[in-house]
């Protein structure tokens, strides 16, 4: 039977190595859509490649390049590849001695027609290590992709490594190494304002990821997240060296890049399609942020 933290006691996912339940590289197609599926572990998701979107209960994060998504344990779980640019993710489920028996089964379901709710589909059988769903940028220089892809690596060649006695040992070392820099990469971001505003600024992140076509002014965004103008833009800046205005103009200009180099559209249909009602607007925009204008931009493109 599994053992319980007892009431008051920190749980620590450093002090045991992790068992590794599953890890993997999942490319996704273009605009897939995977059925929702939850498993007893706790689930990491650093993003290779690419983005989309991932609905954890009711709740939807936008994930991109560079970015991880921490699920607690056994939440309901759907993903959506992006049409053009459709992610690469890591998925690394690691669960503990204190959680789970060593020879305890662990079942990993994949459901249609199942109702995503937001809340565990069951209870940790302790405290969890890490609180809540959350996207985690990870930090320049930081090794945390890398340690991501060791864990996958060895546990997809385990099958190779029949007969090697440390093979268990070495890929619980490699989850252990995963875990510090997650927590090293998690410090050094809460470390740019307080744990409740880096919260709060990852959060509006993953809002306007999905909603920057959206017409938005800063009072829409402080409304949002609960807070004055003023306090969003100054953990917004902590968090990101930008103020929340300009990240979404930035955010929009990516897109629209995009469009640019993939599709025919006409420059004011691809300035509607980021959010952006006035053409002329936008190119005068566009050539400021950029250094060309959109039509250039995309000449330079297909050279």
């Amino acid at each position: 039977m599994a053992r319980r933290t007892p009431p008051g006691e920190t749980f620590d996912p450093l002090r045991t190595p992790p068992r590794v339940l599953l890890a993997n590289f999942y490319p996704f197609a273009p605009g897939e859509v995977a059925l929702p599926r939850w498993s007893r572990s706790n689930l990491f998701l650093p993003c290779t490649g690419g983005r989309g979107t991932v609905q954890v209960g009711t709740r939807r994060f936008a994930l991109r390049t560079g970015q991880v998504l921490h699920v607690p344990w056994a939440t309901p779980l759907q993903y959506e590849a992006d049409s053009r640019d459709p992610f690469v993710v890591i998925g690394v489920h690691l669960a503990y001695t204190g959680w789970n028996d060593r020879h305890a089964p662990v079942t990993h379901h994949a459901y249609r027609g199942v109702e995503l709710v937001d809340r565990p589909a069951e209870a940790p059988p302790c405290v969890q290590p890490f609180e809540g769903p959350f996207v985690l940028d990870v930090p320049a220089g930081s090794p945390l992709l890398e340690r991501a892809a060791a864990v996958a690596t060895a546990f997809e060649g385990r099958a190779r490594a029949e007969g090697d006695p440390d093979r268990e040992a070495r890929l619980r070392a490699a989850a252990l190494a995963f875990l510090v820099e997650f927590r090293a990469c998690r410090a050094r971001a809460a470390g740019a304002g307080s744990p409740a505003q880096a919260g709060l600024v990852r959060e509006l992140i993953s809002y306007l990821e999905l909603a920057y076509a959206t017409r938005l002014t800063r009072g829409d965004l402080a409304r949002r997240a609960g807070v004055s103008e003023s306090t969003l833009a100054a953990a917004f800046r902590a968090a990101t060296g930008k103020a929340p205005i300009d990240y979404l103009i930035d955010l929009r200009l990516d897109h629209a890049r995009r469009l640019l180099s993939t599709g025919r559209q006409r420059v004011g249909e691809i300035a509607r399609a980021v959010g952006i009602a006035d053409a002329y607007y936008f190119s005068k925009l566009f050539k400021r942020r950029v250094g060309v204008a959109p039509l250039a931009y995309r000449k330079r493109l297909r050279l």
